[in-house]
């Protein structure tokens, strides 16, 4: 993949990702396209094996089959990354995003950056995991860093202010590369400020917006709070 086909499609993955799943199961395609109705131009797929996470989810063919022209943000939370990236890869997925965590995490990010059409290639970080664990990974050049404020594989609950401190920390050890930067966990209406105000270029939000009683409405105030210029003094 050029250089300038990489930036282009770097571009349009800022704003809000909606994390699918926490849609009526039964109805994942109407709800994928009632989200673009809603000026929704980005979908997460939280992938999860049941084994790297308690709780499992849907694999590849949903991500093949939910093709409303959103870009497909595909967060593999499996066990072994590289086993799993080649299924996604022929789904069509635009950002596949692997943990450092899992086993065959270097294999996986150079398989999406090898592959012959556009993709990006994505590392998660729990929040247990130090940058410097993390820097033979970060060394590779990931097209976008995710920020977990919370690991699924506790139970503990988010921690946005350090999910924020790391965030900003990335920022300054990336500025070479300059990678996205994107947050998971507890992104919710009253959180948006405060992940907001630490400049994310992507949030991965699900069940707030979803399950609210207006999820429109949800999504608009979200998005207009990630669009709002970080007032002076803010975490940057």
């Amino acid at each position: 993949m050029s250089s300038s086909t990489r930036a282009q499609l770097k571009s349009h993955l800022r704003g809000i990702s909606l994390g699918l799943y926490a849609a009526d199961l039964g109805h994942l395609a109407d709800a994928a396209i009632r989200a673009g109705d809603w000026g929704c131009d980005i979908l997460h797929f939280d992938v999860m094996d049941g084994v790297f996470v308690p709780q499992m989810t849907a694999g590849a063919g949903f991500v093949s089959a939910l093709s409303t022209g959103a870009l497909r943000d595909v967060h593999l939370m499996v066990e072994d990354a590289a086993r799993a990236v080649d299924s996604y890869l022929d789904a069509g997925a635009d950002l596949i995003t692997v943990h450092a965590e899992s086993k065959g995490a270097v294999a996986a990010i150079s398989a999406i950056q090898a592959a012959p059409r556009a993709v990006l290639a994505g590392l998660a970080l729990m929040p247990g995991t130090s940058l410097e664990a993390a820097k033979p990974l970060l060394d590779l050049g990931p097209d976008l860093i995710l920020v977990l404020s919370l690991d699924p594989r506790d139970g503990a609950k988010a921690d946005i202010p350090a999910a924020c401190r790391r965030l900003s920390d990335l920022r300054a050890l990336t500025q070479e590369s300059a990678p996205l930067l994107a947050f998971d966990g507890g992104v919710t209406l009253d959180s948006i400020e405060e992940i907001a105000a630490c400049r994310p270029d992507m949030v991965v939000s699900g069940s707030a917006i979803l399950k609210a009683t207006d999820p429109a409405r949800a999504f608009a105030r979200m998005a207009a709070s990630l669009t709002e210029q970080v007032p002076p003094g803010a975490a940057t």
